[in-house]
């Protein structure tokens, strides 16, 4: 900002004095002789702040650029103002207001909303038609500039109008040789000086002080733009060349300036800008931009500047806002093709999507050192938080844990006590491996209780994650731990859970022995139904009449499941604790499911994605809780109405005043205990649900059997388990976290990631089934062989 008139030096002055909405404002001021153009006497007013060099030296004489100290000459002890240097600018001369406003100075007066301030600079004069860059003379250079672009490279007096009326300006104003323009009371200055606070006058209440420009954050650049770094310039300036189909290069790149030109030698499409100096936090200013081609534009091609990846990563990188978008490569160079009309290739679209993802979800090796600052955050909002980071001897991660309070609240009082657990490899650049615990809710729902992320799947690791989980909920009495057959989590289990019952999915079990025994497909599927009806039987009875049909089906895999796995892992009927309905670790599947697109993510971007799962889920689950009319949960209610049905049809026998004989046809009788809440099916004491038989029992006695029901199924505790909101941390610049944590330092894993890209596809589990692509040959377009194996004769083309 040009200061050439007293009403300027009022507004800077206001603005220095406003130190809290304007910060320090450095004032480079130098002074120098007034030098009149050859053939043109100098127009000077005495009477204005403009004083003539009638004092000074003749222009004859070569006088060297002095500084001067504004505290010298706006002191409040001195005295004498009218001994003030002759190029200097009194106290008298500030308190006057000479002309009257009637424009604000942001609508009128800042260049920075004023786009003829270009027309005068001298970056780019046009003299007789043709373009050349002038560097005006030394003895021309007078100028004072508020937050000036330190500019040595030959720019021109500011066109920042006076505030005197036109008339006036044309009678008062002394003029110079370059075009007749208005010279400028002062010329800047090396020597950076404090602003003073204590004599600055109010500013007019017909004025307004000059407003910053923010940070650029649309595809357009415009004179007075501000930029953080120069590097933001430059991309922002790729990015609008990119769009508009235009090159440019870079014809000037130094600390304090940048002017770049396009590409075509008669295109006057240019631009320039700069700072005051090259401190750090000193912004850059677009000073001057001719944004009209006068080129021929073109279609970008292949190998053209603009056409690079971390252009385009920051084009797409809004496609990536939401966690669960999926785009791919091959999209995006669709959507550059049609959207740009250029062609990228699949290696340049890749990379443009690593600089897309990184730029939402930040860099992967510094997410690492931002886990301790947002486990401080994470804790202070939630209430009941439990994280724990680890790290080895040299800074470098090993553990992470988490469990959300409102999980932990709900999980102890309102969730069955069965805990499936699982582990899964994470994609991302360090991959590692992720942990999770998981519950279901009275309305059969995921319920999410603790993750883990490690440095891999091994002993150690699930140790540390069982002992963490320990600590979490403690010993609660009929615990269930279900898992895979991975003899990690169950030692681990063992190890740290005394009172808890481990047992294992069903579903693995059954892959074992089908990768194991290699059964034809004939008797492979009569074996499945009837190992499945084996796990599944809730009496012991209906057990081994399953296990005996085992038998005669395969002996060597019924041998393997009852002496090798043991009876009492797999089967319900066998299991000494209470599993309710959960046999499989289908839940904790399900959780590395929704988690599958997040395993991509940086360490903190994934746990932070888990936590807005979480409260996503709470809420939406407690208002439907809360909007239930049945007293126990929709799941729960449609198996008892079902169960009602049938229990209408039954006939109900007295055996005692607490215990019935219920008699079906269809089902197997039943002798049922209100009193102790079991049935000799064992549905009852098992799922904790009424059975049928105990409902026929109820409705013959006039018991409401509802009340016999777990409380784990009502609605009211399936509100209580979601009560308890789960907080957000907010953004990152608002997070307070002390020194001590703001000092750790969290390293990425030891081990360097692999080159080449990274799997996303999960191998398959022994016994697993697998969709296979199915093959399609390539000479016959049959399909069940490729071309190599193909038999089938081809007609001849020949006539």
């Amino acid at each position: 900002m040009d200061i050439c008139d007293d009403e300027m030096v009022r507004v800077v002055l206001h603005m220095a004095s406003d130190v809290a909405n304007f910060g320090c404002i450095p004032i480079f001021v130098t002074t120098s002789p007034r030098v009149p153009s050859e053939g043109i006497e100098p127009h000077v007013d005495t009477e204005t702040s403009f004083r003539a060099n009638m004092s000074g030296p003749d222009n004859d004489e070569e006088v060297l650029p002095r500084t001067i100290s504004l505290q010298q000459y706006y002191s409040p002890i001195h005295d004498n103002y009218d001994n003030i240097d002759d190029n200097g600018v009194t106290l008298q001369d500030v308190g006057a207001t000479v002309f009257p406003i009637t424009t604000s100075l942001k609508q009128r007066y800042s260049p920075y909303h004023n786009n003829d301030f270009r027309d005068n600079d001298d970056f780019h004069n046009e003299i007789e038609g043709d373009n050349v860059c002038a560097e005006p003379s030394n003895n021309t250079r007078r100028v004072t500039r508020f937050n000036n672009d330190g500019d040595d490279g030959g720019a021109g007096p500011s066109n920042v109008p006076s505030f005197q009326h036109e008339d006036e300006c044309e009678d008062n104003t002394p003029m110079n040789n370059r075009g007749n323009r208005p010279i400028p009371s002062m010329v800047r200055s090396r020597r950076r000086i404090d602003p003073l606070t204590s004599l600055a006058p109010t500013l007019p209440s017909n004025m307004v002080a000059p407003s910053f420009v923010g940070s650029c954050d649309s595809d357009d650049i415009s004179v007075g733009k501000l930029f953080v770094e120069k590097n933001e310039l430059i991309l922002q300036l790729r990015k609008v060349a990119f769009r508009d189909k235009f090159d440019f290069k870079i014809v000037r790149s130094t600390t304090t300036r940048f002017e770049a030109h396009c590409c075509s030698e008669s295109c006057k499409w240019r631009i320039r800008a700069t700072r005051s100096s090259n401190e750090q936090n000193v912004p850059w200013v677009v000073k001057r931009i001719d944004n009209v081609h006068t080129c021929h534009n073109e279609v970008l091609v292949d190998g053209r500047h603009q056409v690079r990846s971390r252009v385009v990563g920051h084009i797409i990188a809004e496609k990536y806002t939401q966690d669960k978008r999926i785009y791919t490569p091959n999209d995006i160079r669709a959507d550059m093709q049609q959207e740009y009309g250029v062609q990228l290739t699949y290696q340049q679209a890749y990379r443009a999507r690593e600089v897309g993802l990184e730029i939402v979800r930040g860099n992967p090796a510094e997410s690492y050192n931002l886990l301790p600052k947002y486990s401080h955050v994470l804790t202070t909002a939630n209430e009941g938080t439990v994280t724990h980071l680890e790290q080895d001897g040299d800074g470098n991660f090993l553990y992470y844990f988490v469990a959300l309070g409102s999980s932990i609240k709900g999980f102890m009082h309102y969730i069955r006590p069965v805990i499936v657990v699982d582990g899964t490899h994470l994609k991302g650049l360090y991959r590692g491996s992720m942990f999770v615990a998981t519950c279901l809710d009275g309305n059969n729902q995921l319920y999410p209780l603790a993750i883990g992320i490690m440095d891999s799947e091994n002993n150690d690791a699930w140790e540390r994650f069982m002992m963490k989980l320990h600590e979490v909920i403690g010993d609660r009495p009929e615990l269930v731990i279900i898992s895979d057959r991975c003899t990690a989590i169950r030692r681990a289990v063992l190890k740290v859970f005394h009172n808890a019952t481990h047992d294992v999915c069903f579903y693995h079990v059954k892959g074992n022995i089908k990768s194991q025994f290699r059964m034809c497909k004939a008797l492979w599927d009569e074996f499945e139904p009837a190992f499945i009806n084996a796990a599944k039987a809730y009496g012991h009875e209906e057990f081994k009449r399953q296990l005996e049909g085992l038998w005669m089906i395969h002996s060597g895999a019924a041998d393997y499941l009852e002496n090798n796995v043991g009876t009492c892992n797999w089967a319900r009927s066998q299991f000494q604790g209470r599993r309710y309905n959960i046999l499989t670790t289908n839940i904790a599947e399900s959780v590395n499911a929704f988690m599958r697109e997040p395993q991509k993510f940086p360490v903190t971007h994934l746990v932070d994605h888990f936590r807005k799962t979480l409260q996503q889920w709470f809420y939406d689950r407690k208002i439907v809780a809360e909007s239930m009319t049945t007293r126990l949960t929709t799941w729960a209610d449609e198996i008892v109405t079902e169960r009602r049905t049938i229990a209408e049809r039954m006939i109900v026998r007295p055996v005692s005043p607490h215990r019935f004989q219920v008699i079906s046809g269809g089902l197997k009788e039943g002798l049922v205990d209100l009193q102790k809440r079991t049935c000799s099916c064992r549905v009852f004491q098992l799922d904790q649900l009424v059975c049928a038989h105990a409902i026929a029992a109820c409705l013959t006695h006039w018991v409401d059997f509802i009340n016999l029901c777990s409380d784990f199924y009502t609605t009211e505790s399936l509100a209580m388990a979601y009560a308890q909101p789960v907080e957000p941390v907010g953004d990152v610049a608002n997070w307070e976290v002390p020194d001590e944590i703001q000092e750790m330092q969290v390293y990425p894993l030891v081990e360097a990631p692999p080159p080449g890209r990274r799997k996303e596809l999960r191998i398959p589990s022994t016994g697993e089934d697998v969709d296979r692509r199915t093959v399609r040959c390539g000479r016959c377009h049959e399909l069940g062989h490729n071309r190599k194996r193909c038999k089938n004769p081809i007609a001849s083309t020949r006539s």
